[in-house]
């Protein structure tokens, strides 16, 4: 029993260990992918990311009048089909296909011949030269879309995702800098009918925080005077479907990514971003998490319905 439960502890010190090792190798890796992809992805999407809202803007005008879940389905349909055509243009089909038969073939040869070890083992080797080429030709056009696609997602984001704030509806406004408590002695909101603040500025560890509450109904430009500098971040009071911008980014791409509606703080700013905690859209349709795999069941549904009329492998 003493060696039994000896080896249990030693074996889950073991799992943890490597957990541990694996979780600083995957943080490792992402610093230095960050540390590349940062200075090339940031100005472009500083770029893009106007543009976009523009677009997005009229679309939601256009389908405004639409119950909200149905626009969200006929967006998501759209998707699925224009993401389709994208791929059947910018994949190799015709190798598709030949990887795609020589799989079949192989499978067909295993099941004609499974008392033959030779020809079992040389199928079974092509089946998995075949998938891997599979995967080659298929992941090229899909890092060729990923950037379009992860653009209209966040668009898409900052509608379904979060609701604006209610009149009398009390959340967080958070101020993120490098050194927060000098920022705390010096920050201070200018009065706004859109936003009332309660509590604050309080300083944490790497933020500066105030309690607030919704005012005045309607898209309000909140400033805050810094002592050197001054910044706005937008918000938004009132009970209609609208997008939000949950945060104002700073020079980080991923960040810039999520949060396309406003533009990046200045780098001469002491903060990183400003952030307003608002609440999650409700609905088990178009609400907060749910909207994305909505989007992704219903866009693969007309890509597969529309597959055959398109001539597209997969």
């Amino acid at each position: 029993m003493n060696t039994l439960n000896w080896l249990l502890l030693n074996g889950a010190e073991v799992v943890f260990s490597a957990w541990h090792a694996l979780k600083s190798a995957a943080v490792w890796a992402w610093s230095i992918i960050d540390a590349i992809l940062n200075p090339i992805l940031s100005p472009l999407l500083s770029l893009l990311n106007p543009l976009c809202t523009r677009l997005g803007d009229a679309i939601y005008a256009a389908i405004g009048p639409l119950p909200i879940w149905l626009g969200l389905t006929l967006l998501s349909a759209i998707a699925g089909v224009v993401l389709l055509v994208a791929f059947r243009y910018t994949s190799n089909q015709t190798a598709i296909g030949r990887a795609k038969d020589d799989i079949k073939a192989n499978l067909l040869a295993l099941k004609l011949y499974k008392d033959d070890l030779r020809v079992t083992f040389t199928s079974q080797g092509r089946i998995l030269w075949a998938i891997l080429r599979l995967q080659r030709y298929v992941l090229i056009p899909v890092l060729l879309l990923a950037l379009p696609m992860l653009l209209a997602l966040a668009q898409m984001g900052v509608r379904y995702q979060w609701r604006p704030l209610r009149v009398g509806e009390r959340t967080l406004l958070r101020l993120w800098s490098a050194s927060p408590g000098e920022v705390a002695a010096t920050a201070k909101i200018e009065p706004n009918p859109g936003l009332i603040v309660e509590v604050g500025p309080i300083a944490g560890e790497r933020d500066v925080v105030w309690r607030v509450r919704g005012g005045q109904p309607g898209r309000h430009t909140l400033r805050f005077d810094l002592g050197a500098t001054t910044l706005d971040k937008e918000v938004v009071v009132g009970d209609a479907f609208q997008r939000v911008s949950a945060l104002r980014p700073g020079r980080c791409w991923t960040e810039q990514l999520l949060h396309p509606v406003e533009p990046l703080l200045p780098a001469s700013a002491n903060a990183q971003a400003i952030e307003l905690l608002y609440p999650g859209l409700d609905s088990w349709i178009y609400g907060a998490d749910y909207w994305v795999v909505y989007f992704f069941v219903v866009s693969m549904a007309a890509a597969l319905v529309f597959k055959p009329f398109f001539k597209v492998r997969f």
